[in-house]
Formats: structure tokens, sequence, C-alpha cells
């Protein structure tokens, strides 16, 4: 829900779906000022675990600074950068100031409006304020604005406009920063990824490395050396979960359960599909699908998920830990790489508005399950074009090319660094991938 003259909802992902207005309660001198209230249509959901919204709390629009008073472009220092970002005014009243939690709803109304803006800054007001700018310092959230800088034999401006000011990354929020929603970011945060034990694991240190060794000769071509795996999630649990503006609808990820019926006849009616065969190679009967995702479910190297937009489940991901795999043969494989192999069962849900948020999501859930995990890799056909433009759309470029036992593969490498420095999440559509792919790539 979002054009020209309706703002976006803010809405928080599943469990709890809790829908955010963004008001504007004053216009000066063109600027909008905006306050996120809680909104009257109903969530069906849970409530958060904390309000997220503050009383008082207001902002402005993010307004891009005079460029007669910026750095010159050939100023590149991250203080000249935060200089000629965007500014917002954050001011509460009372006697406490909004919680983490509560800035992390703002930057994420703010995110939802302005999407384009790698950095802003920002001006907090209000009782508290040191405390505040502490405490989100010290979850990664903002970062205190640099010090004057110039490049070497340039002498270093004076400048005293920025002291007070905090910056913002746009990446640092998508993988979760401020997030309150416990120990994983809000996406990745669903209580049920446990539901098979008695106490979550976020109750407990991350998962420890302890080097295994995996061989699969003669079958496969795999004899790595790579950590123990952790507990898949949950079967049937929701591990993945996010509002979409430009189409008003969640989508999340679902670990497959191969001893629910409807899972199990969801895959077996799309790999019997003409179409998802030419691709797959996967037809069969119903029980040989059974034992395929029952391997599948006993194999630690991967994980079977389907996806839904709203209530409808439309496709099918292998996820695995590249090292252990076949494909991590072909290179140097950091311990926690991923890959994953995909298929969109329900054509009703192609077409490039769809293609872009559920590629971008499955990569941003694999990067989040997992803060270890430095690239994303994948194998797709080197004459396949279009899912090589939605790859480089996304942050992926090409290594070379391999040859595995059934096709010429190019060996694609997306880096942590970049997909969260591209952030690939609000693509809405104006850019046909199909029509023209280069148009959506943002490096």
């Amino acid at each position: 829900m979002t054009t020209e003259s309706v703002l976006p909802w803010v809405r928080l992902p599943e469990p709890y779906k809790t829908t955010y207005d963004l008001q504007v309660i004053a216009v000066q001198h063109g600027l909008r000022h905006f306050q996120l209230r809680r909104s009257p249509r109903p969530d069906e959901g849970i409530p958060p675990p904390e309000p997220l919204h503050h009383e008082t709390l207001k902002f402005t629009d993010l307004a891009s600074p005079d460029p007669s008073q910026t750095p010159p472009e050939g100023n590149n220092s991250a203080w000249a950068r935060a200089q000629r970002s965007p500014l917002t005014y954050l001011t509460w009243a009372g006697t406490e100031a909004p919680s983490v939690g509560q800035i992390w709803n703002t930057v994420h109304a703010i995110l939802t409006l302005r999407s384009e803006n790698e950095i802003f800054r920002a001006v907090l007001s209000g009782p508290g304020r040191d405390v505040l700018a502490k405490e989100l310092q010290a979850v990664g959230l903002a970062v205190d604005h640099p010090s004057p800088s110039a490049p070497p034999g340039q002498a270093i401006p004076e400048s005293v406009s920025h002291h007070g000011q905090l910056v913002f990354y746009r990446s640092t929020f998508w993988q979760g920063a401020g997030s309150p929603f416990g120990a994983r970011p809000a996406w990745v945060a669903d209580a049920d990824i446990y539901s098979s034990m008695r106490r979550p694991l976020t109750n407990y240190p991350i998962f420890p490395v302890q080097q295994t060794l995996t061989t699969k000769f003669p079958d496969v071509r795999v004899h790595a050396t790579h950590p123990v795996r952790p507990a898949k999630p949950t079967p049937g649990s929701r591990i993945y979960s996010r509002y979409i503006p430009h189409l008003d609808e969640f989508f999340s990820i679902w670990a497959l359960d191969y001893t629910n019926e409807e899972h199990l006849q969801l895959f077996h009616k799309w790999q019997n599909d003409p179409r998802v065969a030419k691709g797959w190679n996967e037809t069969g009967t119903l029980d040989e699908h059974r034992e395929y995702l029952r391997k599948i479910h006993e194999d630690p190297h991967q994980i079977t998920v389907l996806a839904k937009f709203n209530d409808t489940f439309f496709s099918y991901h292998e996820i695995y830990w590249a090292k252990e795999d076949h494909l991590g043969a072909h290179y140097d494989a950091d311990d926690f790489d991923r890959g994953r192999h995909s298929l969109v069962g329900d054509q009703r849900f192609r077409g490039s508005h769809r293609v872009m948020v559920w590629w971008c999501s499955i990569m941003h859930y694999m990067f989040l399950d997992d803060a270890r995990t430095k690239h994303i890799v994948g194998e797709p056909k080197f004459t396949n074009l279009t899912p090589l433009a939605y790859d480089h759309a996304m942050g992926f470029n090409v290594e070379k090319l391999v040859d595995l036992p059934h096709k010429r593969s190019a060996l694609v490498k997306c880096r942590r660094e970049k997909f969260f420095h591209i952030a690939p999440f609000r693509f809405d559509g104006t850019d046909h991938l199909e029509r023209n792919p280069f148009r959506a790539l943002k490096l």
C-alpha cells in the first residue's frame, strides 16, 4: 500500500503483524513532521514484546543538505559522506527517552519511506538523549558522526555542525541491529522455530565451531572438513517473515515437514509439472518424493523450505551449507558459506515484482540465520540468463564456469557486505527485469 498520495504502512513481521500509521502532524518549510502510531487496522497477530511506538516521539522527513554547504565530492572521507547525507530530527517529551526498540521501529519507518538512502543523520532531542545515543551505538544501530577528515595533502576542514549527530546505516538495520525481539533479528525471531525443544536455542550461547569430516565418495564428489552444523528448525515452523509494502502482503519461509500431507502433496505436484521437471528432473511417485524429502531431512548439510505470500504456498527451496556440498569441491569455500536451489510451483506468483521479493528474502534469511555466513553461492546453468540477471541484481558475481556431472554452471558468489550495501528490499515492480535486466542492477 504505497502511492504518491498515500503513506505506506509500517508493519512488523509475523507472528506480530502489528501495523503502524505514519501520520503527518505538521508541515514546516515544506518538511513533513511525522508521528508513528498504532493503526486501528486489525493485525491478526500477537502483541510485540514491548511497545514499539512512543506517544510523544516525533521525527522529520529526511532533508537533503544544501549542496553549497556540504564538502566537495573530492572529499570522500567518512565525515564528508555523512555531511552529504540527509538529516532527520527526532524529538520527544516527558521524563523517559524512547527505548532502543522504538527508535528501531522509527528507523524502520524512515527506510520504508526512503529506501534509497545508504546512510542518514539524526539529531536526538529530549530527556535521556545521551543515554539513548549510547545505547543505539552499543547495539550497532547508529554510530557517532565521524570527525572532520580530508584526503592526503588537503587541509582538514573545521566543523562544529556535526556535533551531537548520529549516523544510521541502512545495511546495519537490515542485519538486525537494535531489533527488539531477542538474540535473533526481527525477521527470523519466530519462537516456533524452536518449538520442538523445551527452551529456545536463543537462551544459550551461539552454536560452537567444532570441525568434522564428511565423505560421500563415490556417490557424490564430497570429501570435506567443515563445522558440525546446528540443529535444523522445527519442521512446519515459520523461519522468516517480512511485510512487503508494495504488495501489501507478507512473505514467509517455512521449514518443510515431509510427514505433513499438504507439504508433501505440493512438492509432488510441482515436481511433476513439466515446466518444473525441465529444470529439476525429479518427476516421480508420491512415495519416491516422500523418500527424497526424508533423505534431505536426515542430511545435516541442507534443509528444505516452502515459501508463502500471505497464506498461499507458492515455491520450494533447498538451502545447503556449501563446504560439504558437491559445489564446495569447485572453490575455496568458507566454513559458513551457503547456497540454495529454488522453484516456483504456483505460476500465479511469477513476475519480477514478486521474484525480486522472494529472491532477496531467501538470501536475507540465509545471511541472518548465522552471522558467520560471509558468502552465498549458486550454480545456475551458464546459459540461463534470467536467473543470472536476478542474481546480479542481488549482488552476485560470476566467479567462473564449473562442469558439474549434469550441467555446465556459472559459479556465482555474493558477499555479505555487498548484499547489505545494495539492500534490494524495496524493489516495487517499476523496473521490469524480464524486459531489461540491467535496469534493476544497483552495482
